[in-house]
């Protein structure tokens, strides 16, 4: 009694202190893991000032907002209920401002809309709608005509300019006019009327087909002239192509390609890089631009255009990816060809490279006549084919064990015979009477097929077109 008293003393403690170390909520289940928590449990806006308990909301784990007395808003930033800046509205209060327009931006600072022409400041703790044009600053620029300010923003403003000069935003002022008058006609190559000031100091023209301005020289170039390609090995001489002032490419060597970075004719495949690449074949290389080539690659394996690399079709592993394959089952077949191993009641289809239903799960072999049960094979993704009992075959058309095929051989062998008929009739009271073909001698397409047998010379070569023919309309056979 006393021992047994111990042992259930010992279980029941034992079950305890397992619960113990997993958890258990109040009702005996285990305790759930915890998840990322509600910002809104416990309830943060009874004791955020200002704001209303109970009104809390949550569009995530980390973010939450409450709704505020009379007089505040809610502020993301500080997570607090912060002065309402915008009640009263301080628009209407402000010369210049669109009543009821007001935004907050953070908790200390609003935004107005203002009336055309001006633009809105926040200076210090209040905002203006400032009109950078009053009073006149262009009566103050030099060269400047007086009342022509057209303001961009509350900073920027630009002012028409006498004759001679133009606006500069650099300077804020008027510059002299260096495009009047107009210096592209004394300039060679230079297109008239094409001058555009740059800055304050500076103009460029526009060149004809060929040229290019130059800022330094205040001229046309041509990068072309005299040819660099004639200074430059592998370039072809006289290949120059212009693309800038310091800019250009030449056409280059067959097997040399042009390099924009460093201005040379570059061979990809000098030093050979199938050296030094995995499964690539060395000496193989064939340059296809300057940083672009192709290897020849080992057996098994293909040349990767992206990667530049000898890949087999098994790395990466395409089983993993393709339904009711098994992963890690892939075999190399023949160059970029592979196989995979498929899950019970699936075959492998090489052409569509995916596993299809198994024709031969369950074994069909079994239910057709003459054939040997368990020797089935798939063939495609929906057909199979069956070993047969001796002296049969199997017959794909029809899918079942025949002796067509000898009937068939039977009848070619009747060739030599003299009475060839005689020996037709005996093949056909030797197999199966499902070899012989119900057809009429008059069909168009039986009639077509003796036609071109009686076009064959050769004696072996008419009599086994005049079989084809024969078996044609049930067959299919082909005809030569």
């Amino acid at each position: 009694m006393e021992r047994r008293r111990s042992v259930m003393l010992f279980l029941l403690c034992s079950f305890c202190l397992g619960m113990w170390l997993i958890g258990c909520s109040s009702d005996g289940d285990p305790a759930q893991p915890e998840g990322p928590g509600n910002p809104c449990d416990p309830d943060p806006c009874a004791d955020t000032q200002n704001a209303v308990p109970d009104t809390c909301t949550s569009p995530s784990p980390t973010v939450f907002s409450c709704d505020c007395l009379a007089g505040y808003v809610w502020d993301l930033g500080t997570t607090a209920c912060v002065d309402n800046l915008c009640d009263p509205d301080p628009c209407g209060q402000i010369p210049d401002g669109v009543p009821d327009t007001c935004e907050m931006r953070g908790a200390a600072s609003y935004v107005c809309e203002c009336e055309e022409d001006t633009f809105w400041v926040w200076e210090g703790n209040s905002g203006t709608c400032e009109d950078p044009c009053f009073p006149d600053p262009c009566r103050d620029i030099t060269n400047a005509i007086r009342d022509s300010c057209d303001a961009f923003s509350a900073t920027a403003f630009s002012c028409d300019c006498g004759t001679g000069y133009v606006w500069d935003s650099g300077t804020v002022g008027c510059v002299n006019d260096l495009c009047s008058p107009d210096p592209c006609t004394q300039i060679d190559d230079a297109v008239p009327g094409s001058c555009t000031m740059t800055t304050a100091t500076t103009f460029a023209c526009g060149c004809d087909a060929g040229f290019f301005w130059d800022d330094l020289t205040e001229s046309c170039e041509d990068p072309c002239d005299p040819d660099p390609c004639a200074l430059i090995v592998n370039a072809e001489v006289g290949s120059c192509d212009g693309l800038g002032i310091d800019d250009f490419t030449c056409g280059c060597d067959a097997d040399f390609f042009w390099d924009a970075d460093t201005d040379m004719c570059e061979d990809p495949c000098d030093p050979d890089p199938c050296e030094t690449i995995d499964s690539a074949v060395a000496d193989t290389c064939t340059g296809i631009d300057v940083d672009e080539f192709t290897c020849d690659c080992e057996s098994g394996d293909a040349w990767d255009d992206v990667t530049l690399m000898c890949l087999g079709p098994c790395d990466p592993d395409p089983c993993e990816g393709i339904e009711d394959a098994i992963g890690g089952t892939c075999e190399v077949v023949d160059v970029g060809v592979f196989s995979c191993e498929c899950d019970s009641g699936f075959v492998w289809e090489p052409v569509t490279e995916v596993c299809t239903g198994d024709a031969c799960d369950p074994d069909p072999c079994g239910l057709v006549a003459d054939a040997i049960p368990d020797t089935c094979e798939p063939v495609g993704e929906d057909s199979f084919s069956c070993g047969c009992v001796s002296g049969l075959g199997w017959e794909s058309e029809g899918m079942r064990c025949t002796s067509c095929e000898d009937y068939r051989d039977c009848l070619l062998a009747c060739n030599p015979f003299f009475n060839r008929l005689a020996c037709a009739n005996s093949c056909s009271g030797e197999f199966d009477e499902n070899c012989e073909c119900d057809f009429d001698v008059q069909d168009p397409e039986y009639v077509g097929c003796q036609n071109q047998c009686n076009v064959t010379l050769d004696q072996v070569e008419r009599w086994q077109c005049e079989v084809d023919c024969l078996f044609d309309p049930c067959l299919a056979a082909e005809v030569p």
